[in-house]
């Protein structure tokens, strides 16, 4: 399948360069079709929940879905639970957590507030409290030495988890989670289970963007929405858990997956079903493209975007220029406009950015050189 073939399959806006296709994806034709196949299968039976239903090629369900899912982390069917999105992901994790009062759970600023947030409200019911540090200076110069560094420092003897985001919404920075996890590795020597720090990645902005198993970055947890870089149906969510660490979470609610292993840690209740179990086609179209491929097209389109941006008097770019600490997201802010400011005069050009802590472009790999060169266009103006 080549760029433009794939293009073809989603129902954007004609006329519009959308550059903030990270935030909730655009369903793709063949997964409209798996959804739309499912639902009328719902519609007809709707007895034949869950077990019942197909795809066209075969049965789905639950272990289809942790399967295919398995294959794309780099991991285990048995190491998945599923949720609704990395909200509830991040909840039923850091409520999940076994921990003693005074315990600590250490972030930063430039988590994303549901991250920030399911830590806060986990530690006042039990207990902890949440710290927030902070890994760098400067979002554009920081390294991975002195991120991994950073992190060393600030862990203390009663910190039970340190939360960090694999590609950071806020800045676009990637962290180096390898590094990360060395660094809690050796903070864990010598310390009983209950005591151990325990490495939480929020990963949805690394999923289906940068070339690397999820499960085998060293983090013990990983938690990611599936309907943004991967393409998958709205409303669907992971959690990967390291099978070493299983026993120090705690189910949240009741599971219609599983009563025991990872399976346990998946809210229960009546969903979309439709959707979660067409997520294989999702899995499946992002196979037939190739990670690696997918991940090499998003590292060219960003790195156009941020030589682009560079070259704009006014304009400074808050993501790393390294690739190696960088994805799809790409932060920047424009001398003597407001983040809004800028995303409405883009807006009047027909080109949809988005802002957080930053005026945000996003590459994902149905954009183009082009739409990127019509959105530089329109901030060159702006600047002059």
């Amino acid at each position: 399948m080549d760029w433009d073939a794939l293009r073809a399959q989603f129902r954007l806006e004609p006329g519009w360069a959308n550059l903030a296709l990270f935030y909730l994806a655009s369903h793709p034709k063949a997964v409209r079709e798996a959804v739309d196949h499912l639902s009328a299968q719902v519609d007809a039976n709707p007895l034949a929940v869950p077990a019942g239903l197909a795809l066209p090629d075969g049965p789905t369900g639950w272990p289809r879905v942790r399967q295919a899912l398995a294959a794309c982390l780099g991991g285990r069917a048995e190491e998945i639970a599923m949720t609704a999105s990395t909200s509830i992901g991040l909840g039923v994790v850091y409520n999940g957590v076994v921990t003693r009062p005074g315990q600590e759970f250490l972030l930063t600023e430039l988590d994303h507030n549901s991250h920030r947030t399911a830590a806060r409200l986990a530690a006042e019911k039990h207990g902890n409290t949440v710290r927030l540090a902070s890994w760098f200076a400067d979002s554009a110069t920081a390294t991975a030495q002195g991120i991994a560094a950073a992190v060393g420092e600030a862990i203390r003897p009663n910190t039970r988890v340190v939360g960090i985001t694999w590609v950071q919404s806020s800045t676009g920075l990637r962290m180096p989670v390898r590094a990360v996890a060395d660094v809690v590795r050796r903070a864990n020597e010598g310390r009983s289970p209950a005591d151990r720090c325990l490495l939480v990645v929020d990963g949805v902005h690394g999923l289906a963007a940068v070339d690397e198993d999820a499960a085998g970055l060293g983090a013990d947890v990983v938690i990611a929405g599936t309907h943004k870089w991967l393409f998958g149906p709205r409303g669907t969510g992971l959690i990967w858990v390291a099978p070493d660490i299983l026993d120090q979470l705690r189910p949240t609610f009741v599971s219609f997956i599983g009563s025991g292993g990872t399976a346990a840690l998946s809210p229960g209740g009546f969903l979309a079903f439709e959707h979660a179990f067409a997520l294989p086609v999702a899995v499946a179209l992002h196979e037939q493209l190739g990670r690696a491929r997918v991940a090499a097209r998003v590292t060219r389109l960003s790195t156009r975007v941020k030589q682009g941006l560079g070259r704009i008097p006014g304009v400074t770019v808050h993501t790393p220029a390294d690739p190696d600490l960088s994805a799809g997201i790409t932060c920047f802010s424009v001398a003597g406009y407001t983040h809004q400011q800028v995303v409405d005069h883009a807006a009047s050009r027909r080109v949809r950015l988005s802002t957080l802590n930053y005026t945000r472009i996003g590459t994902a790999v149905i954009n183009t050189p082009a739409e990127i060169d019509t959105a530089l266009n329109s901030l060159a103006d702006l600047a002059r």
